[in-house]
């Protein structure tokens, strides 16, 4: 079994009682090239106010904002570097329905490839405001065992190297996300959700194996242990509805 060779991105649909991923073409993104490294970053607000007479006292605990990710998105149209043509990047992997649909035409081989053009289009599905929601779009990276839901905190596009007449021929977006994960969905992990406890779940529309196992035992990388307990062949092929046993972990 393989797990998709290219980072997807795909924005969640605007309409809708239940969120489901676009099918629109428009609306999803293939990296031209895998990120070498991406970062999660974790904080913790405390008070630390002093007391009145100016003595320091022990930090009280605020907060614990979602966790933030961070990946640098190369573009490059030198043609040392390949663009992405079709599904056949993915290999034999069958890839969540509602993005397969999406991501079979997203470039056309015939097509140059244009920096600005396709910053232009990734920006489409990261960046830009739209009416429905006020905002810019809920996203939904997959890569390998990484998949989660978030929303686009921060920019920073930096020009590489040009033609002669200043055209771009390489740039680096660095992205970061802050994890969108509902409230909800926070209180529904919170406590009920024991590793060492055994949960039946359904599958939701959009859900993932990888991201259930996260919900679950707050490690993806369980998703092979759990799609062999319940016979699953194909852990991406999940149909909304179906019930899945989650069965205790032993992280010892």
């Amino acid at each position: 079994m393989q797990d998709p060779k290219k980072l997807i991105i795909t924005a969640y649909q605007t309409t809708g009682d239940k969120p489901q991923l676009s099918t629109d073409p428009n609306d999803s993104y293939i990296a031209q090239v895998n990120p070498e490294t991406y970062s999660i970053r974790h904080t913790v607000n405390w008070s630390t106010a002093a007391t009145t007479n100016g003595t320091p006292q022990d930090p009280k605990y605020v907060n614990s904002p979602p966790p933030s990710y961070q990946f640098d998105f190369m573009f490059d149209a030198t043609g040392v570097i390949p663009k992405p043509s079709d599904l056949g990047i993915l290999g034999d992997v069958p890839i969540v329905g509602a993005v397969a649909s999406a991501v079979s035409n997203l470039i056309s081989p015939s097509q140059p490839y244009d920096v600005m053009t396709e910053l232009e289009k990734f920006k489409g599905v990261v960046l830009y405001y739209n009416g429905d929601v006020h905002s810019p779009r809920t996203v939904n990276l997959l890569w390998g065992t990484l998949t989660f839901d978030g929303k686009l905190m921060s920019l920073n596009v930096s020009f590489k190297l040009f033609k002669p007449d200043g055209t771009p021929l390489r740039a680096v977006a660095t992205a970061a996300f802050i994890d969108a994960t509902t409230e909800q969905q926070w209180l529904n992990q919170a406590k009920p959700n024991s590793p060492d406890l055994t949960h039946i779940r359904q599958v939701m529309e959009g859900d993932t194996l990888p991201l259930m196992c996260y919900r679950i035992y707050g490690d993806a990388s369980y998703y092979r242990e759990v799609a062999r307990v319940n016979n699953i062949v194909n852990f991406r092929n999940l149909n909304p509805g179906d019930k899945i046993m989650f069965p205790p972990i032993n992280k010892s």
